[in-house]
């Protein structure tokens, strides 16, 4: 079986480890409380589904896995999308949380 290199998979548990580190942060702050819980649970529960099937696949890596798996129309891999997605949405919202803190404001009204 293939996999993929260590670079990748320490790059890959570090944004994890982040995610449920400021999904924690935002929820002790009262900000945005649902859409922290949301990606919490889908940054606990995605990564665990994905290496469980990633662990019965026959052949190939764990992306080519999934990739077939979601073609074949499977429930795991599209909540694996889904929760990926989530994630993703999750670092936009707070890359313009930071970047909207740091700009002044200048508005006349």
């Amino acid at each position: 079986m293939e996999t993929l290199p260590p670079s990748v998979w320490s790059v890959y548990y570090i944004c994890i480890l982040i995610t449920i580190i400021s999904g924690i942060a935002y929820l002790i702050r009262k900000q945005r409380p649902l859409f922290s819980m949301i990606t919490i649970f889908f940054s606990i529960v995605g990564p665990i589904v994905f290496f469980l099937q990633s662990l019965v696949r026959g052949s190939g890596t764990e992306i080519d896995n999934l990739l077939y798996h979601l073609t074949q129309g499977d429930i795991w891999a599209m909540f694996v999308i889904l929760a990926f997605m989530e994630i993703v949405a999750w670092y936009l919202t707070l890359a313009k949380d930071l970047f909207s803190k740091r700009e002044p404001n200048n508005r006349v009204s």
